[in-house]
This record gives C-alpha cells, structure tokens and sequence, in this order.
C-alpha cells in the first residue's frame, strides 16, 4: 500500500516519522496522524470516553501537547464549536456501537455546520453488509448535497465480519481534496478492493 503513494505524500511523511520513532512495525492511529501534521499554532482536542482508554490515550498523545477530554465526543465537540479562530476541522470517529448513532449523527452535524458554517466537518463511517450505514448517508446527502462523499471497498477482515469499506462525509473540503479522493479509489480499485 505504501507503495501507492510518493514517497513526499503526507501519509507517507508521517509514516515515516512514526516509525523512525517507534519501529518500522508501527503504524500511527489518526489521532498521532493528525498531530505530527498540525502547525504550531494549531491546537487538537480528543475525546474519550473509556477511562483505560483515555488514559492511554492521554499518555500517548502527551509528547504532542494533545488536549485529552475523557468525556463524550459529542458533548465536546458541542462545547469547543466554533473554535477560535474559526478555521479548522472536526473530526467524526463514532463507535457505531449504539444503534441510534446512525439515526443521531445527521442531527449532530446539522448543529455542527449551523454553528460552524466555515468549518471543515468530516464523518467516517463503516460500510456494512446489509447497508446499516445507507439511511444515515441518505439523510446527510439530502441536507448537504455540496458534501464530498468518499468511499473505499475491501474485503471483510474475517469470515461473518460485516464491514466491507470505508467512508468520508466531509463538508467544506479542503481544495483538492476530491481530486486526491479519485486517487485514493483508483489505489483500492488495483488492489481489489
């Protein structure tokens, strides 16, 4: 997969970082992904729920002057919308583990985007056999046509699991992004996925 991309490509950049530090087995979670790629004015907050998780979460991100919230994401990202200054991105990483997730989340970047209309909001969600995700994306679409809606397939991981992909609803994306998306499903697309 690395191969897909130059070798001067973000994710490759910070690849390379994150092993050079780590081994050449380690892989970055998004949350270190995004914090070897802020600016040093910028600023990042995480949210978690879990105790052990934020905690770990907490010691792993220390070196990179994370602000950790063990609480709520959406109850954070209520609180910190619309930052200061005004541009930046807010990152939607549910667990999907509760069923209305699916249902809430369009409500939940509705209120997002009515608060924080310059923001760049992205959603990931899974892509599941038996289509658990569509209605979600079919209400998200109807409310924000102009989103960039981007999504990769593969095989599932083991016999029975049902995720079969990866999506992005991103609103207000960053230019150049749509192009780097056709991209991305061009990679998956000689890889099988």
């Amino acid at each position: 997969m690395e191969a897909a991309f130059p070798a001067d490509h973000p994710w490759r950049r910070r690849l390379a970082e994150v092993r050079a530090r780590f081994g050449a087995q380690a892989y970055p979670g998004s949350p270190l992904i995004a914090a070897l790629s802020l600016r040093e004015t910028d600023t990042i907050h995480l949210a978690e729920l879990h105790p052990q998780e934020a905690q770990a979460l907490r010691h792993a991100m220390l070196p990179w002057g994370a602000h950790i919230h063990q609480a709520d994401g959406w109850s954070v990202a209520r609180a910190l919308t619309p930052p200061v200054p005004r541009r930046g991105l807010l990152l939607i990483d549910p667990s999907y583990e509760i069923k209305t997730d699916y249902d809430e989340i369009p409500k939940f970047v509705g209120q997002m985007h009515r608060k924080w209309n310059v923001g760049v909001i992205a959603l990931w969600y899974p892509i599941l056999a038996g289509g658990a995700h569509l209605p979600m994306l079919d209400a998200l679409t109807e409310a924000h046509p102009d989103a960039l809606r981007h999504e990769v397939r593969f095989p599932p991981v083991r016999e029975g699991h049902r995720m079969e992909g990866s999506g992005m609803f991103i609103l207000n994306p960053p230019w150049g992004l749509a192009e780097e998306a056709a991209r991305i499903t061009g990679i998956f697309s000689r890889l099988g996925g």
